[in-house]
């Protein structure tokens, strides 16, 4: 005589039915964000420009991500000032009138527009009479304190 009792399969398939309904109804369930393209303008004519652009003296053409300092050299001329480089790996920065470039090894990490830092001074011609450190007389030597504590 066989023990065995069948179980019904409603109850088993029961929580089977119900996540393949759930999966099946989520897609009905999401919102649906149209977003209407541009209009053109109606005539052929190119834009106004603006009265004054004051976004045109901020532009800088900087040097891209993966240049080598040949290339860089090459493209936008000596940099004013080359700083030895620090830390390791190397990072090397190359100061320019308008932005600085920073290299890791021989290629360019980063370079950024020098905003907000002073244009350097143009180097006085001969015979100007100008301030230099051989002329520019020392200020006085700081008298010491006098001696005892009140």
């Amino acid at each position: 005589m066989n023990n065995h009792t069948k179980e019904p399969a409603m109850p088993r398939l029961l929580p089977s039915i119900g996540l393949l309904f759930f999966a099946l109804s989520a897609p009905l369930l999401a919102d649906t964000l149209a977003i209407p393209a541009p209009e053109q303008p109606a005539t052929t004519e190119a834009p106004a420009a603006p009265a004054a652009a004051p976004a045109a003296g901020y532009s800088v053409t900087l040097p891209g991500r993966g240049m080598t300092m040949d290339q860089v050299e090459a493209r936008f001329g000596p940099p004013r000032e080359r700083l030895p480089s620090v830390g390791d790996p190397p990072i090397t920065r190359w100061v320019y009138d308008d932005f600085t470039v920073y290299f890791e090894y021989e290629y360019v990490i980063n370079a950024v527009p020098n905003v907000g830092m002073p244009k350097p001074a143009a180097a006085p011609e001969a015979g100007s009479e100008e301030a230099t450190p051989e002329t520019t007389p020392e200020p006085p030597a700081a008298e010491p304190a006098p001696a005892g504590g009140d």
